[in-house]
């Protein structure tokens, strides 16, 4: 078969893997709605996310902004996704951890809502 048969035999194939869209769970908004969903069952409790450092009454701080703000609300280092993985999986001080109750998809629905906020 010469290499213009494989192409002609081939380019339909690519057209159509193009065409096809993501899953649901793939999708931008499907995973940031999963990531409150989590948020809401876990977080909540002690974090607020509407409501910045200065109003909130909860034990932990306003997660408000979390990644848009200049310094996190109580080491003052920058904002990354590395150290709040880190610190959602590990805790803190009065911080349960979460690595053995949230698996990696789930990580990283919670990350990319904390992000939207």
């Amino acid at each position: 078969m010469s290499v213009r048969s494989w192409l002609l035999l081939i380019f339909p194939l690519v057209l159509l893997a193009a065409e096809q869209t993501a899953p649901p769970w793939e999708k931008p908004e499907a995973v940031t709605r999963m990531g409150e969903s989590l948020y809401r069952e876990n977080c909540t409790v002690c974090h607020d996310i509407d409501k910045d450092q200065k109003a909130t009454r909860k034990i932990g701080p306003s997660l408000n902004h979390l990644f848009k703000n200049p310094r996190l609300p109580l080491s003052k280092s920058r904002p990354s996704r590395d150290y709040v993985k880190v610190r959602i999986q590990y805790g803190g001080e009065i911080m349960p951890a979460f690595m053995k109750r949230m698996n990696e998809e789930q990580m990283v629905a919670l990350l990319a809502y904390l992000e939207s906020k």
